[in-house]
This record gives structure tokens, sequence and C-alpha cells, in this order.
């Protein structure tokens, strides 16, 4: 199916006030020192996310770049690297303590900032947007694959 052009406009229209309202492209995210990207590594190796591999190819980044990150996390003590049980010559990354603890302040940050979006919203209307948004990624799941 191809769309016309309406519809991809008011999907970019969509997009834009989107990351507009969470500021996606501030150059730091939630007015910390970490950037959208690093703060959602941050998240996923909490998810269990926990292989260089296997975050890049979830985030789609060249390798290089993500070796870059990582280096920076692991040498500003927010990451450390060990050795796989199993096999050692995969490594396992984990949050530190100072990690933890930022990523609990960006998730903080991240929970005010839909409270402040929704506070001035009706219940009942902010239940539709949420079923709404469920019913939107249920309709894309349904029909993309994981690489698209």
């Amino acid at each position: 199916m191809t769309l016309d052009a309406q519809t991809i406009k008011q999907i970019r229209d969509f997009n834009r006030f989107y990351t507009k309202i969470l500021h996606l492209t501030d150059r730091y995210h939630l007015e910390t020192q970490f950037t959208l990207l690093e703060s959602r590594i941050l998240i996923e190796i909490d998810q269990g996310m926990t292989s260089a591999n296997q975050l890049g190819q979830f985030l789609n980044l060249d390798k290089g770049y993500m070796s870059r990150i990582l280096r920076r996390l692991k040498d500003d003590d927010i990451l450390v690297e060990k050795p796989h049980d199993q096999d050692k010559r995969i490594k396992v990354l984990n949050l530190t303590a100072k990690g933890a603890e930022i990523l609990a302040e960006i998730n903080q940050r991240a929970d005010n900032q839909i409270q402040t979006i929704f506070k001035r919203i009706p219940p009942k209307d902010v239940d539709q947007v949420v079923a709404n948004m469920a019913a939107i990624q249920a309709t894309i799941r349904r029909y993309q694959s994981v690489r698209d």
C-alpha cells in the first residue's frame, strides 16, 4: 500500500509535535549531562540488554559509535564491563551504583515531564490518549518486522 501525500504529512506532523513536546531534539536529555541516546542505553542495560552487540543491533548503531559511547560511560564510572560467566569472549555491561543513581534521576525527570504535559488534561481524555497510543503501537508492531 502506498500512502497519499496528506496521510504522510499528518504522520510527519504528529512526529514533529511529539519530538517537540518531549524535547527529544535537545542536546542533552531532560536537562541532564546525557544525550537521549546515552539515556536510552542506560535504560536498555537496566532492562537486561547487557552486551554491546545486543545494544548496537537493537538501537541500529554502528559498532564504532556504540564503542565510543560505552567507553565514555565506563570512563565516567557509569557502566562496568565484566566477562560473561560462560563465554569469556562476551563482555557483560552493568550499571555501577553511580549509573543506577543517574538512571533513577533520568526516570524521575521523565515521569515529571509526562506529569507536566498531562496535568491539565481530564482523566477521561488521558485514558483515551493512552488507549490510542497502545493502538498505534499494536498496529505498527503487527505489520512491521524487527529490522524495518
